[in-house]
């Protein structure tokens, strides 16, 4: 096979991921770094370049832990949010983001990680908070805005461009990464990124060359050059034993291996690398099972996901067929003018998407549809939940809510008018948070010293448990958002607490 026909081979990549146990680090599957240089071909080699070799000034590295897609009168974060902390303190905290949080406080990360915010007080000269916020990004498998960050800041040294080209092969995007490699060579995070560059754009004997030349010299592992040599020729390579999985996928290894339709490791791939899978020449199960791990993560849209669900009919009964079959009966039973059925949907559809905490991907498009319609109580009761969970949360919940002590409580805290008693430790924990009745913490006291973000972000990360948190933390977190000027959000996310905290 040539050069072309694997590439054409990548572009039908079909196949089905296994089930899969813990996910690998989000972290380490990054391509390696240029303080591992590679001689990679005679006429550019990469000996002597490091990091520290690129020189940077105070001003370009300002421009570029400032980027955001959002300015402040858009996402809501004051300009000045990170005041005096440390660089390093925060870049920690970002990295180290919990996953699957509940709605709210994920797209209040987002919202943070997206911000036009301007660098510390005390400034940095290597943009760690930009590198920390696209890592933040890529561990939640965010591609879209995390390529849109990079191009702002213009990937112009190895350790964004290697974010970027990592993004630009999960995205199969690679032609404006491989021009920049091209033009500079040096940035090549590893030989098979050379390699890959070469042959997408058509030089398949330099391809050849260079790989040939690295091994001769040395400088390229046995696993590495018989991967990529079969990628650029499988079959010259028919009958050998296949590649080694390695202990972490690069995502230019794991699509290499991919097109050759080599073995997945046993463990949950990084979220990043499922968007290869939502390409439209995937299996229908492979896109469906891929979005709703992305979609908690707000790396996908919701609409998203529920379009999947209704893009066929299900062959087959059981797992993500019984989501698919559930969401498509209720999305019907809208024409049908019988509140019964769709009462009955509805109950059917959230019990099949709550085993996965995906309840939530429900609201946006069926709580205010559900706003003209008699449920049962069942189903109300539900219907309460996807208007508390929905963005617009305090128009819609009461229309759904009952005159019970619980529902009333929840009415109370998106509209910070407690007039319902609290009568559980968390209500309490919560009503004291949002009144102002919490005592000051190291939270508060941070705050007050001008670290702004770092104590909100540290209240998000308090968080983590969701509803099972701690309801000292909880009480402590909220005030600290309510304190800095987060209340709505902090109203929000008390009520979301309260509600998914709730056996329905």
């Amino acid at each position: 096979m040539t050069v072309k026909k694997a590439f054409m081979a990548l572009a039908l990549l079909t196949c089905a991921p296994k089930a899969y146990s813990d996910p690998l680090s989000a972290v380490d599957w990054l391509s390696k770094s240029l303080e591992e240089p590679q001689a990679v071909a005679p006429e550019t080699p990469l000996e002597g370049v490091s990091i520290e070799a690129i020189s940077t000034t105070q001003l370009t590295t300002i421009q570029k832990d400032t980027v955001g897609l959002f300015p402040s009168e858009i996402s809501g974060i004051p300009i000045d949010f990170w005041g005096g902390s440390a660089v390093d303190r925060l870049a920690v905290l970002l990295r180290n983001a919990p996953k699957d949080q509940i709605p709210e406080i994920t797209a209040l990360w987002r919202r943070i990680v997206l911000a036009e915010i301007n660098p510390p007080l005390a400034g940095s000269t290597s943009h760690k908070l930009l590198l920390a916020r696209l890592d933040n990004l890529l561990m939640a498998g965010d591609l879209d805005p995390a390529e849109a960050l990079l191009k702002a800041a213009d990937p112009n040294d190895p350790e964004l461009f290697r974010r970027w080209f990592d993004i630009s092969i999960l995205t199969q995007r690679t032609d404006d990464a491989c021009k920049r490699m091209a033009s500079n060579p040096n940035f090549a995070p590893t030989l098979q990124a050379r390699v890959f560059c070469l042959a997408r754009s058509g030089d398949w004997k330099a391809a050849e060359l260079t790989l040939s030349t690295a091994q001769a010299i040395g400088s390229i592992s046995e696993q590495d050059a018989l991967l990529t040599g079969m990628f650029l020729d499988p079959e010259t390579f028919e009958g050998d034993a296949e590649p080694a999985l390695p202990k972490k996928l690069t995502p230019l290894t794991f699509v290499m291996r991919e097109s050759l339709g080599l073995p997945r490791p046993p463990q949950s791939l990084p979220l990043a690398f499922l968007h290869l899978d939502l390409q439209n020449n995937a299996g229908w199960k492979v896109r469906i099972e891929s979005a709703e791990r992305l979609v908690r993560e707000k790396a996908l849209s919701t609409p998203a996901l529920l379009n999947l669900y209704l893009e066929g009919s299900p062959s087959a009964s059981g797992g993500v067929w019984d989501r698919v079959s559930a969401v498509q009966k209720l999305n019907d039973t809208f024409d049908q003018n019988d509140d019964e059925k769709l009462s009955e949907a509805l109950i059917e559809t959230y019990k099949t998407l709550k085993p996965l905490d995906l309840t939530f991907v429900l609201s946006g498009w069926f709580a205010p549809a559900l706003l003209d319609h008699t449920l049962t109580e069942e189903a109300r009761k539900i219907a309460f939940e996807l208007a508390i969970l929905h963005p617009d949360a305090q128009d819609l919940a009461p229309a759904f809510s009952s005159t019970s002590q619980s529902d009333q409580f929840i009415l109370s805290t998106l509209t910070g008018d407690f007039t319902t008693p609290a009568n559980t430790d968390m209500q309490t924990a919560i009503s004291n948070a949002l009144q102002g009745f919490a005592p000051k913490t190291a939270l508060h006291l941070t705050i007050d010293d001008n670290r702004h973000g770092e104590a909100i972000i540290s209240a998000l990360t308090l968080l983590h448990d969701g509803s099972e948190t701690d309801v000292g933390d909880i009480e402590t977190a909220l005030s600290a958002l309510a304190y800095k000027g987060f209340e709505n959000e902090a109203k929000r996310i008390a009520a979301q607490l309260l509600i998914l905290g709730e056996v329905t």
